[in-house]
Formats: structure tokens, sequence, C-alpha cells
């Protein structure tokens, strides 16, 4: 639990917040956006969204995914149910989403429960992740600096109606819908874009998140990889690689990349979309050695986005798990999990050393393949841990770098 503070700390906190966020290389205008289309609803899963507690202060606290609920709330019993601590800062970050706004525009809304509107503010980021031949370079784009709920938004009082109401949770709720304008903001086809959203909450209530928009009503979502399996043929040294997807929008094609290191790829093959669920694709002549597969969905205006990484160990036939491995460990940003194949409500809880809640994901249905971002997370050790829907768990450790 936070302790509580004085209001007498706000000017501090809020000096603290501004110095946190205003790191973007040019000023960024603000105006009213365009947020009909909805990317992550929350309903059945946490989109891979994470509230990493970054800032190391006080004044620090986290969001955490309520399932039951389908939103984000600082409410999670049996960790946190009295009266949480205040002013306070809460920060949750979105995976990585091509930009269907154009170049130097970037539309965010979201739906909030606050306590006092007029008095609680909120700043959103945009950051940009550039894949380059020597990594992932990372930026602060644009920032809208600290703004107040009342002044984007049409607050009206909330009232829980649902089964099991969150105590606590009382005041108005409201949807932002902010447009940052910034020239940084560039549409490279290289280049995807995280949104960071964080409240500065002035009271001993709890707060939501919900409802992430990124633009218009036709906002393409991303591919959703759900598995990638590669299976040796050892007759003739060939590889068959099999991919299972989900929310196929406005892609064009996947290119099958193949590495000797884990590190470098190159294209081995293409498939063209024929809007199925399941695809397949032989690469001839592989060696017999470790191997290592990704599959790259390219959209039908050159963006593109990648799977999880599947390793085929020398000598093994297949790269189907059927324990919780981890992949790349140590690992930097993104993580492949590889587990057996899961039916509805598993459940993957992430830990950190002192037992601390960093993250909680619902693994799709059918899925042998989990992909997950730990680029928020302080470096140390992390414990992963997953629940099938009989209740049997697995564990593994990993680092972060």
């Amino acid at each position: 639990m936070k302790h509580l503070y004085s209001l007498k700390t706000g000017a501090l906190i809020l000096s603290f917040f501004t110095a946190i966020y205003s790191s973007a290389q040019s000023p960024t205008l603000t105006t009213q956006g365009t947020c009909n289309g909805v990317v992550a609803n929350f309903n059945t899963n946490d989109n891979g969204f994470n509230s990493p507690s970054i800032y190391g202060s006080i004044f620090d606290s986290s969001f955490y995914y309520n399932a039951s609920r389908g939103y984000f709330t600082d409410y999670s019993p049996p960790t946190r149910t009295n009266a949480p601590g205040f002013p306070r800062v809460m920060n949750i970050i979105s995976p990585p989403y091509n930009n269907p706004n154009p170049t130097g525009t970037f539309n965010v809304g979201f739906y909030y429960i606050v306590n006092q509107p007029n008095v609680d503010r909120f700043q959103v980021r945009i950051i940009s992740l550039t894949q380059t031949p020597n990594g992932t370079v990372t930026n602060v784009e644009a920032t809208s600096g600290v703004q107040f709920f009342s002044a984007w938004s049409t607050p009206t009082p909330y009232v829980d109606n649902g089964p099991n109401p969150t105590p606590l949770l009382n005041g108005f709720e409201g949807f932002v819908c902010i447009r940052l304008i910034d020239p940084d903001i560039n549409n490279a086809n290289n280049t995807t874009f995280r949104v960071e959203v964080s409240y500065l909450i002035n009271e001993a209530f709890f707060a939501v998140f919900d409802n992430l928009s990124i633009g218009p009503l036709n906002t393409p979502l991303p591919v959703n990889f759900i598995g990638l399996v590669a299976n040796r043929n050892t007759n003739d040294n060939s590889v068959s690689l099999k991919w299972d997807v989900g929310e196929e929008v406005n892609v064009k094609e996947y290119q099958v990349e193949r590495s000797d290191n884990g590190t470098n790829y190159t294209t081995v093959g293409t498939v063209s979309v024929k809007g199925k669920s399941i695809y397949t694709l032989t690469n001839a002549d592989v060696p017999a050695t470790t191997v290592f597969y990704r599959v790259k969905s390219v959209d039908n205006d050159g963006r593109y986005k990648y799977s999880g990484i599947v390793k085929l160990n020398g000598g093994s036939s297949t790269s189907y798990a059927d324990k919780l491995t981890a992949y790349p460990v140590p690992v930097k940003d993104e993580i492949t999990l590889s587990h057996k194949k899961l039916s509805r409500n598993a459940r993957i809880t992430i830990t950190s050393l002192d037992g601390k809640v960093m993250k909680v994901i619902t693994p799709a249905q059918g899925s042998s393949n989990t992909m997950t971002n730990l680029s928020g997370f302080t470096p140390g050790m992390y414990f992963i841990r997953l629940e099938d829907e009989k209740g049997m768990v697995e564990v593994v450790k990993v680092i972060k770098n």
C-alpha cells in the first residue's frame, strides 16, 4: 500500500511529473481529436498493456488489469483494497501500433473514471520504436503536457451498477480524445508507436483506464499471431512452418524469416494472405544445427509486425514446447513464451523478485506462443507463471537487461 500524502506535496509531484515527461524533441500542439475506433477494450484480456513502476519515487503507483470488470484500475484485491495514497502517479503503456493517422499527428482517446476531473490530470506520450540493423531505437516523439480530464471531455457522474462493485470508486466518468501534432511523429515503414498515458490523482479514491483509441473508425487492427511451430523433416532436410493468426486486417502477405544465431534474419519464403486462420510454408535445405524462425506480416501500406520467435534445436524434430519456456533470455524488450496449446481461462502472470505483480496476460485460446513486452520493466529478475484452465502451474525465471 502507498502511504497517504498531504496535498502540500501537490506542487512537488506536479513538477516531478512534468519533468519526467518533457523529453520530446519538438514542441507538441494539442487539439480535439478523432477517436471513434477503439483498438483495445480489455473485455477479455489486457491486450499486451502494462503498468510498470518506473518513477522510483514515493509518488509512484500502478494500474492492474481487472479481468472481471474488463478495465485497468489501481484497485487490486487482495493486494490493494484500502484507500490509496495521494497524490500519486500511475502510468500505462500500450504495445506497439502502426500509426493510422497522417505523419506528424497522432490521435489518442481513452475512457476514464476519476474522482475530480477538474482537479485530477493526465498526460499522453507517443513513443516510437524504429527497427535498425543494430536493434530497436526508442524515442519520445510527442507529449501532451499535463492536462485536466475536464478540459478534454464531458464528465458525467459515475454509478457502479455492476456485480461486486469496486469500493472507493466514486466520482465521474468520461472519454478523453486528444490529437497530438508534432513533426517528430514520422510514419516510416520500420517504425511503430507506443501510447503512454499517465494519471495524476489527488484523492484517496481509485481510478480506471479503458477503451484506448488511436484514431478513426477504420483504424486497422494489427494481425494477432496466436502460434508458430517449426517441424524438421529429416528425410529431406527441410523444415515445415505453421502459424495461426487472428484479427487479420489490412495484411498483404507473410514473410518467413530464419536465423542461425537468433539475431540476424533472412527471408526464406513468402505466403500471400488468403483469409485463413492457419498458414504453412516449407523451408528447404535447412542445416541440422540450431535455427530460429519468425514471421513478418506486411500490411497493404507497407507497414509490418513480427510474430514471436521459435527455436528449433539441432537434432530436435520440433520447436513445439510441452512446457513453459521463454526466449530470448536475457530479454531486452520483446519476449516470446512457448507453452503447450492452451484452452480458455489460462493466465500468465509476471512478478518481480519481491512478489509484486507487474503484468497479467490472458493468452489467446488455442495459442502455443504468447508474446509480451518488458521494455518498461526495471532490469533484474522476474518470474513468469502460467496457470492453465485445469489449475496446473508452471514457472520460469527470466532476466531483464
